[in-house]
C-alpha cells in the first residue's frame, strides 16, 4: 500500500505544480485549545495544535519542536523557559499536549513551532503564538458577589427593573497591562468610562449555575446535578485613562431568573448578581485592585422589564444619562449588597460568544392599520429590531415578533419614547425568533428607516460548503444552516429559538454529524457536554433530556446524546481529552439504563411518571413501539462504549461491554425480528432502520432484513415515515449498502412528507414535523445534511482513522445531478470534492487533501479507470469490490470512466 500511495505521490504532482526543488513546508494557524491566542484557559496540559502550509503535493509531519516561553524576549532567543519539548519524532500536529512546568494563574505563554517533514527537512519556525491563564484558584477572587436586593419574593414569577451598578476609581501611574474578570447573572453589559466592553451579547453563556428550588415540575427529575459559572476576561489595558475612571454595569435575568415560562415548572434560580475583579499593573512592577463590593452603588432605570421568552420593556424617559461615565451624581443610588454567590465553581468561558452577526434591512410593507405597520425579511432569524425614531416624549412603540408559522410565541418588545431629537433603542437580554415584525405606534410615524433587525446567535464559524446542481437538495442545506444558526445560544443547540428554546439532547444528537461538518464546532460542544455532565444525576447515572437542565421529555435516545456526541466528537476531531473526561459518567449511563428493563430486557420506562417517547415526530402518529427504540439505543451506547474502553485502553470495560451488548441483541432480536417475513415489528416507521443502522440485525438476516426496507419504501413510493430518530439513519444505511440513489429519490421528493416545502419562498427554515405543525425552525431534520456530504459530495471520516488524518473521498453523481462542489476545513486544513458530469459519460474530479494527511478516493459507481489532465492513465486498484486510489496531500484534477 506505501508503494502504491507513494506512486501515486509522483504520478498527480504534475496535476498541480512544476517539478523542481521542493519549497519548505510552513507551520501556521497554531491553537491552544482550538482557539487563536486565547486570553484565559484552566488547562494544566492544554492541547496545541497547528497546521502544514505547502503547495507541494505528498507533504508530511515527520517531527516537531516546540518552545513555549513566559516572554517574547525569550522565546525570540529560541529559549522555552516553560517548555522546550526538543524534537519529537511523530506526525502529530492536532493533539498535542502542553508537557512543560506547570502554569500558575494569569500567567501568559508564547509558543511557536517547526518541523521536519517526510524528507527530513526542517522548517522556519512559525509565527509566535500565545496563550493566557485564568484565575485557577477561588482564593485568586479577590471580589464578591453582589446585588442591589433581596428577592421579597421568591417563590412568584415575579421580576424586577434592571439593576444598574456603578464604581469610580483613580489611576495615579503609566498602565502597562488591565485585565478584567467578570461574570454577570444571568446576563450583562460591562461599561469604562462610558465604553462597551467586547463586542459580545448575551454573556455569560448558560450553565447549570446553581443550586434551586425545583418546584412545580411537569417532568420528574431528583436533582444531583453539579453547578458551573463561567466568567469571561477581557485585556482593558486601552480602555483606562491615568486619571478618574467609571466602571458600569447593567445586568439582565437571563436563564439565571427565568421566570417568563413556567409551563416546564418554577426554573430560576434568585435575582441577578455580579462579580467583578479589575487587576492593573503599572509600568514600575506595582499593581492594584478594584473588586466589586459593598462600596459599589445600584440604582434602577429605564429597562423595566427583561425575559428571555416575552422581551423587554423600556422607558427612554428614566434614562439615567452618563451613569457609567466620570461626574455623574450618583447621590440617590443606593449601597450595592453583598448576596449569596452562587454554588457553581467559577471558570473562564471558552465557549464562544453570541454576537451580532448582520444587520439586515427588512422590507417595509407600509401601515396596516390606523397604528399598524407591518415590516419582514426574506428569512427566518433569531435576534431582534432596531427602532430608530422621533416623537414626543411617552409615546410608546411595540415591537411584536412573528414566527413564520405566523405565531408571536409571547415575543414583544416596547419601548416608550423620551421625546426631542431622534432615538436608537434596541433590547440587550432577549432574542426573537421571526420573520415578520409588526409594530403598533400611535403617536409616532414609521417608515422604511424605522426598522433594522440584527441577527444574533453563538458566533461559529462557517467550515464547510456544499453545493450541487439540485435546487431543493441546496435549499435543504441552507434552510438547515439558517434553522442551527437560529438555535444556537449560549453554546447550546435549542430544538426552538422561539417558544421552548431549550438544548434538548435528542435533537442535539442526531444533528451533530451536520453541524460538524458546516460549522467550526471544538469548543461549542465541549461546554455543552459539560453542562450534559452538571445536568445528569450523578448517584443513579441519569442523563436529562435538556443541558442545562430546562425541563423537557424524551427517553433513552435523549440521554443516549451523553455517550452518542463525544465519540462522534473524537470521531471528527481525534480527541481522545473528552472521551477520558467523560468515561465515568458515559459509563454510568450504561449501568442506569440496566436498571430500567422489564422482564424481556428491553427498556421500558426512565425516571417515575417521566416520558419515554421512543422516536418522534413520524409524519403520522408515533406508532412504533417506545421500548423498541430505547432498546435500540440501549444496544448502541453499549457498543460504542465498547469501542470507547478500546480506545481508552480498558480491557476490562470493553470485554463487560461486548458481552451486554450481546445479551441486549439477544433480546432485541426475540421481542422484535420476525423470521418468517425477515422484517422487525411492522417494517415500517423506521423498524428496519434502527437494526440495521446500529447491527442488532443478525449477519445471516442483516440482506434480508434490509430487503425488506427496500420493499417498504417502494409501497410508499420513496417517502420520510420516519421520525427525528430514524431519518438520519435511514440514509446512513441506505448510503452503507450503496443504496444512495433510493436515499436521493427520498430527498429530492417534492410531495409530503418531506423536504418539498422548502420550494415554497414561505418557508425559509426546516419544521418541527413533516406536516408542518408546530414550529417552523427546528434543526434537528438537519440532521440528514451529513448525507450530502457524505455521499453526494462523498468527504467521509475514515472510522480507522479518527480526526481526519486519512480520510475517504467517495461521490455518488445521482441521477439527475450534473455536479457538485463540497468542502470541509478538518483540523488539518481543508478537505474539498468537486465533481462534475461531462457530455461524454465521464466525470470530470477535483479534490484537495491537506498537508500531513492522506485520502483515499474511491471511483464512482461503474467507474474503473482515470486518466490525469495530461490524458495519461493512472493505476487504480482494486480493494473490498471498489475501484479506488490513494492520495497524499496536494491538490488532484483527474477524469474518471
Amino acid at each position: 500500500m506505501k508503494q502504491i500511495l507513494a506512486a501515486c505521490i509522483l504520478f498527480f504532482c504534475g496535476f498541480t505544480s512544476t517539478f523542481g526543488k521542493p519549497m519548505p513546508v510552513k507551520v501556521d494557524n497554531l491553537k491552544c485549545e482550538y482557539l487563536s491566542n486565547p486570553i484565559a484557559i484552566d488547562n494544566q496540559h492544554p492541547t496545541l495544535s497547528w497546521q502544514l502550509i505547502s503547495a507541494d503535493n505528498g507533504k508530511s509531519q515527520k517531527a516537531y519542536k516546540i518552545l513555549v516561553a513566559s516572554s517574547l524576549a525569550l522565546l525570540t532567543q529560541n529559549k522555552g523557559d516553560y517548555w522546550n519539548s526538543g524534537i519529537v519524532h511523530s506526525s502529530n500536529s492536532i493533539q498535542v499536549s502542553y508537557g512543560g512546568k506547570a502554569l500558575p494563574s494569569r500567567q501568559k505563554l508564547y509558543w511557536k513551532v517547526m518541523v521536519w517533514d517526510e524528507k527530513n527537512q526542517p522548517s522556519a519556525w512559525s509565527r509566535t503564538a500565545s496563550w493566557g491563564m485564568g484565575l485557577l484558584k477561588p482564593a485568586d477572587w479577590k471580589a464578591k458577589w453582589i446585588g442591589s436586593m433581596e428577592d421579597p419574593n421568591p417563590d412568584a414569577a415575579i421580576t424586577y427593573p434592571a439593576p444598574f451598578f456603578r464604581k469610580e476609581f483613580a489611576v495615579a501611574k503609566k498602565i502597562k497591562k488591565a485585565t478584567v474578570y467578570v461574570s454577570g447573572l444571568g446576563f450583562y453589559e460591562l461599561y469604562l468610562n462610558g465604553k462597551k466592553i467586547g463586542d459580545q451579547v448575551l454573556a455569560p453563556a448558560v450553565t447549570n449555575y446553581d443550586e434551586r428550588p425545583l418546584k412545580k415540575l411537569l417532568y420528574h427529575y431528583d436533582d444531583q446535578s453539579t453547578q458551573r459559572v463561567l466568567y469571561n476576561v477581557f485585556d482593558v489595558t486601552g480602555d483606562i485613562t491615568q486619571q478618574n475612571n467609571a466602571i458600569g454595569i447593567l445586568l439582565g435575568n437571563g436563564w439565571y431568573n427565568q421566570r417568563d415560562r413556567t409551563i416546564e415548572g418554577t426554573l430560576w434560580y434568585d435575582l441577578p448578581k455580579v462579580i467583578f475583579q479589575l487587576e492593573i499593573t503599572y509600568t514600575d512592577g506595582s499593581k492594584s485592585l478594584i473588586t466589586s463590593d459593598n462600596t459599589w452603588k445600584t440604582t434602577t432605570g429605564p429597562l423595566l422589564k427583561d425575559g428571555i421568552f416575552t422581551g423587554e420593556n423600556y422607558d427612554a424617559r428614566l434614562a439615567l444619562d452618563g451613569w457609567d461615565k466620570i461626574r455623574y451624581n450618583d447621590g440617590k443610588w443606593k449601597a450595592a449588597i453583598f448576596v449569596k454567590p452562587p454554588t457553581g465553581a467559577l471558570q473562564p468561558q471558552l465557549a464562544p460568544f453570541d454576537k451580532v452577526t448582520r444587520t439586515l434591512t427588512p422590507t417595509f410593507d407600509g401601515k396596516m392599520k390606523d397604528s399598524v405597520y407591518t415590516y419582514h425579511l426574506d428569512e427566518t432569524v433569531s435576534g431582534w429590531a432596531t427602532i430608530n425614531v422621533k416623537g414626543n416624549a411617552g409615546s410608546r412603540i411595540k415591537v411584536r415578533y412573528i414566527s413564520e408559522e405566523g405565531d408571536d410565541y409571547g415575543q414583544f418588545d416596547t419601548y416608550t419614547l423620551k421625546g426631542g431629537d431622534t432615538e436608537t433603542w434596541e433590547p440587550k437580554f432577549t432574542w426573537h425568533a421571526f420573520r415578520k415584525i409588526e409594530v403598533v405606534s400611535q403617536g409616532v410615524v414609521l417608515d422604511a428607516g424605522s426598522i433594522r433587525v440584527k441577527d444574533v446567535h453563538t458566533d461559529v464559524a462557517a467550515n464547510g460548503t456544499f453545493e450541487c446542481s439540485n435546487p431543493l437538495i441546496n435549499k435543504i442545506n441552507t434552510a438547515y444552516l439558517k434553522t442551527q444558526l437560529a438555535n444556537l445560544h449560549g453554546s447550546l443547540s435549542s430544538d426552538c429559538p422561539h417558544r421552548e428554546r431549550l438544548g434538548y439532547t435528542g435533537d442535539g444528537q442526531v444533528a451533530m454529524e451536520s453541524a460538524l461538518l458546516s460549522f467550526n464546532m471544538p469548543q461549542f460542544y465541549r461546554k455543552w457536554f459539560n453542562d450534559m455532565d452538571d445536568a445528569r444525576n450523578h448517584k443513579t447515572g441519569f442523563v436529562t433530556h435538556t443541558a442545562p437542565f430546562a425541563g423537557g421529555g424524551g427517553g433513552p435516545a435523549w440521554g443516549s446524546a451523553y455517550v452518542i456526541m463525544p465519540w462522534l466528537y473524537f470521531n471528527y476531531y481525534g480527541d481522545t481529552t473528552l472521551l477520558r473526561q467523560h468515561y465515568a459518567g458515559m459509563k454510568q449511563w450504561v449501568a442506569y439504563l440496566q436498571t430500567r428493563t422489564d422482564n424481556n430486557g428491553l427498556i421500558s420506562h426512565e425516571e417515575p411518571n417521566g416520558w419515554c417517547l421512543g422516536d418522534w415526530c413520524t409524519p403520522t402518529r408515533v406508532q412504533i413501539p417506545e421500548p423498541f427504540v430505547n432498546t435500540a439505543y440501549f444496544y448502541h451506547v453499549t457498543d460504542l462504549m465498547a469501542k470507547v474502553a478500546a480506545v481508552l485502553g480498558k480491557t476490562d470495560d470493553r470485554i463487560r461491554f461486548i458481552t451486554l451488548a450481546q445479551q441486549i441483541k439477544k433480546n432485541f432480536n426475540t421481542a422484535y425480528f420476525n423470521p418468517t417475513t425477515n422484517a422487525y415489528w411492522q417494517s415500517r416507521q423506521g423498524a428496519e432502520v434502527f437494526a440495521l443502522a446500529f447491527g442488532l440485525a443478525d449477519g445471516e438476516n442483516y440482506n434480508r432484513v434490509f430487503n425488506s426496507l427496500l420493499s417498504h419504501l417502494e409501497k410508499i413510493n420513496y417517502h420520510f415515515d420516519t421520525g427525528i430518530l430514524a431519518t438520519p439513519l435511514l440514509l446512513k444505511v441506505l448510503a452503507a449498502n450503496d443504496r444512495d440513489d433510493i436515499a436521493y429519490k427520498i430527498m429530492a421528493q417534492k410531495t409530503a412528507p418531506g423536504f418539498g416545502y422548502l420550494l415554497d419562498d414561505k418557508n425559509s427554515t426546516l419544521w418541527e414535523s413533516w406536516n408542518g405543525g408546530g414550529s417552523h425552525t427546528h434543526p434537528m431534520f438537519g440532521s440528514v445534511v451529513e448525507w450530502l456530504y457524505s455521499s453526494i459530495g462523498g468527504i467521509k471520516i475514515d472510522a480507522g482513522n479518527p480526526g481526519l488524518k486519512h480520510f475517504i473521498i467517495a461521490p455518488k453523481p445521482l441521477d439527475d445531478l450534473t455536479f457538485c462542489k463540497s468542502s470541509y476545513n478538518s483540523l488539518y486544513g481543508k478537505i474539498r470534492s468537486e465533481w462534475k458530469k461531462t457530455g461524454s459519460g465521464s466525470i470530470a474530479v477535483s479534490i484537495e487533501v491537506p498537508p500531513n494527511t492522506s485520502a483515499t478516493f474511491i471511483l464512482p459507481d461503474g467507474k474503473t479507470s482515470a486518466k490525469n489532465e495530461a490524458g495519461q492513465g493512472v493505476a487504480v486498484k482494486l480493494i473490498n469490490g471498489k475501484s479506488s486510489v490513494e492520495f497524499g496531500s496536494g491538490v488532484y484534477r483527474f477524469e474518471v470512466r
